[in-house]
């Protein structure tokens, strides 16, 4: 009793000075938003999520090789129509010039452009020549996303003008500029959506102006100290904390702001804030802490993103905290009188006969429940996974249309690389090439010995189509599918067969890879991802939840309400084409879960309160409803509000995706709290006496 009291007495403390050292706080903060936004303004951000896979995984080690000895990982592809090879020529050379190019592979680097097309070697013919159209390879010295590649981009696209060109590989650089594009619209529609949805609540025009303010701050100041601490984030990452640290932690300020309120009636206003922040503090940090377990859950995921997501989130839910029980005290205190005289009437909803029929017709609503949950169940096994990439980018992207064009000119579903080392013996090289030639579903393999007779000695060949080829023993071949990422079984099938017979004619270590095979890795690396984070998220917010409420099955009730919430959500899927980003599949239900069991948590709080005053369940029910359904509709409001403008005008598939599910997972667990939640905790009534430590107990009376 006493180490509470010194505990309450320190909290005031806490709360006294806050108010004191308003001014203060408010320079300092000032000070971190400045420091935050230069962060932001220099973060790196990475586009490529395939960069997240392990770095032990063969297909990652052999992409390092085609990039760092081959300058073949960050390759573009152009595509000339209607050009001589005298005009094509003279495009080549231009380019090579191009500050930022490492390299350009053209059929001039192997045979001579006054030699006649009919007269190539078929191989190499096809590997350049698709009617009147060329290809050329362009290889850049620096990443994507770098400023030097970004200009010479610029740049090729300059000396291509006025040609009938297609360029394709820079799909990264492309999102980037999308991203930017998207970025302060985006933004704009979350705060303005946000603060309509606060207008509705709070009765008063300045305090959602407050309240955006201090999360907006904190926003900055998380994704700021990214860069200070020399982190790379995904642009997933990027987007998504902006919304979501809105969308899970206003709640925070609302408790604050309605405590506050409360107070002033019984002190003046320095003090009424002392206590409100010293009252609020542990409800906010417990509200916090299930939301930040939910959040690193997602760090258990295999792909490196998932991690970056998963902290970066929770390291936000922690900020966001920090600035409401340090920096919105102070901004309340010096803005009250303004408050008080821009106030305006708000809409309350009373949900509190929904809920005690829900509690009086308990069973039935079980039931129906039960039978959600079956039907959500059979209809997300229906929805199929898609790990497409590509499929996630805005349609319309001149990058992604050139891809389309220059796959049906050369007749090629996609393209893999297979990185051989211990290739000194060219007879034996060939020898693995007219293999895999014959491997089902290969339509053609490129390879030094496709254009030199592995016979012809090394001094009659010349130096630039060896270099091309070689690097300290390794060599590669570039091998084309019949199949791409829409049609995994007999892809898979075929890169199966490939490192089969590469494992039986090849005595060294080789390496299958390129972009399809990454993908493809992709997903069977992420397999059991979503169960494993599921069951971490579930696992910590249970025992979150049990000491909070020192029970072993209320916590078992309130997360039982939630994963059938997620359920629900998830199964909606089949409803809308039963095709799911796997991104999205993966991250939800610990999103959703750590986001939305604030909801459950506060309704069955007030019903322990309520039951212990009145000892009866239906009119316990009947007042914890009344008295936190707003709150609740409040908290699943803004997060719909800040998550839906990133779903509708995002146009990045998996943002969009991600977005909307988040969206309706608010919708859903608002009805599912709503709905059920009042009937599971009158049935469990028996249970929650039993199996909990002080849970009050049901008095039957006459009403």
């Amino acid at each position: 009793m006493s180490s509470r009291r010194d505990r309450e007495t320190l909290l005031l403390r806490f709360g006294r000075f806050v108010v004191r050292r308003r001014r203060a706080i408010q320079a300092l903060a000032i000070l971190l938003v400045i420091a935050g936004v230069f962060g932001v303004m220099n973060l790196r951000v990475n586009y490529d999520l395939l960069s997240y896979l392990p770095e032990d995984l063969p297909s990652v080690k052999g992409f390092r090789v085609l990039t760092d000895e081959f300058s073949l990982g960050n390759v573009a592809q152009v595509m000339i129509e209607g050009a001589d090879d005298a005009r094509v020529k003279n495009l080549v050379e231009r380019i090579r010039e191009v500050k930022g190019v490492s390299e350009v592979r053209w059929v001039s680097d192997v045979a001579p452009i006054e030699q006649p097309r009919e007269f190539l070697d078929p191989n190499l013919a096809r590997n350049y020549y698709a009617g009147d159209a060329t290809l050329v390879q362009v290889s850049f010295e620096q990443a994507q996303t770098d400023p030097r590649t970004e200009r010479a981009v610029r740049e090729i696209k300059r000396i291509l003008a006025g040609v009938d060109a297609s360029m394709t590989g820079i799909q990264q650089m492309e999102l980037a500029e999308v991203m930017a594009q998207d970025r302060v619209r985006i933004g704009a529609a979350v705060l303005v959506l946000v603060s309509v949805v606060l207008l509705l609540t709070v009765p008063s025009v300045v305090v959602p102006v407050l309240f955006v303010l201090t999360i907006g701050a904190t926003v900055f100041v998380n994704l700021g100290l990214s860069f200070y601490l020399g982190q790379e984030i995904s642009y997933l990452t990027g987007v998504t904390v902006f919304a979501m640290q809105f969308a899970v932690t206003m709640d925070y300020a609302l408790f604050l702001y309605h405590r506050f309120e409360e107070e002033r009636n019984r002190s003046d206003v320095e003090e009424a804030m002392a206590v409100a922040t010293a009252a609020t503090f542990k409800s906010i940090a417990s509200a916090a802490l299930t939301t930040i377990a939910g959040f690193l859950a997602l760090g258990a995921m295999h792909l490196g993103f998932g991690k970056d997501m998963g902290f970066t989130l929770a390291r936000g839910v922690v900020f966001a905290m920090a600035g409401v029980v340090t920096i919105l005290p102070g901004l309340l205190v010096d803005f009250r009188p303004i408050i008080e005289r821009v106030s305006h009437r708000v809409p309350r909803f009373d949900f509190s006969r929904l809920g005690e029929a829900v509690a009086r017709h308990a069973w039935p609503t079980i039931g129906v429940a039960l039978v959600a949950l079956v039907a959500a169940s059979w209809a997300y096994s229906k929805v199929s996974l898609s790990y497409d990439l590509t499929q996630s980018l805005p349609k319309d992207l001149p990058s992604v249309l050139a891809d389309d064009k220059i796959s049906e000119a050369f007749g090629r579903a996609s393209t893999v690389y297979l990185v051989v080392e211990g290739a000194d013996d060219l007879a034996k090289l060939d020898a693995l090439r007219g293999r895999l030639e014959r491997v089902p579903g290969v339509t053609r393999v490129f390879g030094y010995t496709t254009l030199v007779d592995p016979r012809l000695p090394d001094e009659f060949v010349p130096a630039s189509a060896r270099e091309a080829f070689f690097s300290e023993g390794r060599t590669y071949l570039t091998l084309d599918l019949a199949y791409g990422l829409d049609d995994t079984e007999r892809l898979d099938e075929t890169l199966d067969a490939i490192r089969a017979e590469t494992a039986r004619s090849w005595p060294s270590p080789a390496y299958l890879t390129g972009q399809t095979v990454l993908t493809r890795d992709m997903e069977h690396a992420s397999q059991g991802d979503a169960d494993r984070i599921n069951a971490l998220s579930i696992a910590a917010i249970l025992v979150i939840v049990a000491v909070a409420f020192r029970s072993l099955a209320v916590p078992v009730a309130l997360l039982g309400c939630i994963q059938l919430a997620i359920l629900v959500n998830q199964g909606f899927e089949a409803l809308s084409g039963g095709k799911l980003i796997f991104v999205a599949a993966l991250a939800i239900g610990a999103i959703q879960l750590g986001a939305t069991v604030d909801y459950a948590i506060l309704l069955t709080t007030r019903y322990e309160e309520e039951l212990g005053r009145i000892g009866d369940r239906i009119r316990a029910i009947h007042i914890a409803v009344a008295e936190s359904s707003q709150s609740i509709l409040v908290s699943a409001s803004t997060m719909f509000a800040a998550t839906i403008s990133l779903a509708l005008l995002s146009r990045v598939g998996i943002l969009s995706k991600l977005s909307g599910l988040i969206a309706r997972g608010a919708v859903t667990s608002f009805a599912v709290i709503l709905l059920v939640l009042p009937a599971v905790l009158v049935v469990g009534q028996p249970l929650y006496e039993r199996l909990s430590i002080g849970w009050p107990k049901h008095v039957k009376r006459g009403r």
